[in-house]
């Protein structure tokens, strides 16, 4: 809940001495080795907006669930009857004002052809959402993950340490990428956007230790990950499971 006082303060602070700001240019003078880029997107035109429609034009009135929604960038570009678009986030943005956690434990029997992950981006959090989004997913549903692939090591430091975050949710892709049952890749654009199709009797692969790698460990898995290009992406979206 903010801080009505604090909110007042704010307002004679000049942007150039913000905290954020502050942070910033501490961070471009005494780390900057910790901001550089280690791995690069594929340039082009596409962001996790037109993967996510993509996905639900493959369905009959698809129904469609967001983790993480914030400021509704894109949830409000999703063109389906409100009635059919469940955005879950504590904050702001959505129209369920709660955890995901929270969500599903109130709506154990809500399922979704699509499901958009992008809460806490946090490793043990979005594993959560991740194992709780293949329980309410229908037949022949997709998962969409954000943030696969940090490209710094603040990027991927846990706690926060900028503006510009991803968080450790590469691990996730770890996992499902060593699952068995499953179809998963990672479209190198826009922070990373994983895609996950899931077979019958599929089990989530936990990996002991991985929650204790960092920065330097994802490099060595960034090799063997299934990363792909955008065309491949949607393609693979379009394709039916058999």
């Amino acid at each position: 809940m903010s801080n009505p006082l604090l909110n007042f303060l704010k307002s004679f602070v000049p942007p150039i001495l913000s905290i954020k700001k502050l942070r910033y240019y501490k961070n471009r003078i005494f780390n900057y080795d910790k901001l550089a880029h280690k791995i690069s997107y594929e340039s082009n035109f596409y962001k996790r907006h037109a993967f996510i429609n993509k996905a639900i034009f493959q369905y009959h009135d698809c129904r469609y669930l967001e983790i993480g929604v914030f400021d509704n960038d894109v949830f409000n570009s999703i063109p389906l009857n409100i009635s059919n678009k469940y955005g879950v986030d504590p904050d702001r943005g959505g129209n369920f004002r709660m955890t995901s956690d929270e969500f599903f434990k109130i709506y154990p029997n809500l399922m979704f052809d699509v499901i958009f992950i992008d809460g806490l981006h946090e490793y043990e959090q979005c594993q959560r959402d991740c194992i709780n989004s293949i329980k309410h997913l229908k037949k022949n549903g997709i998962i969409i993950l954000h943030d696969m692939l940090p490209r710094s090591y603040f990027e991927e430091k846990v706690p926060r340490q900028q503006g510009d975050w991803k968080g450790d949710v590469w691990k996730v892709a770890v996992e499902l990428s060593s699952s068995n049952k499953c179809e998963f890749y990672i479209v190198n654009i826009d922070n990373g956007i994983g895609l996950l199709k899931i077979e019958k009797d599929f089990t989530y692969k936990k990996i002991d230790g991985l929650d204790k790698k960092n920065f330097d460990d994802f490099l060595e898995y960034y090799k063997n990950l299934p990363i792909i290009k955008s065309e491949d992406g949607l393609k693979f979206i379009q394709e039916k499971q058999i």
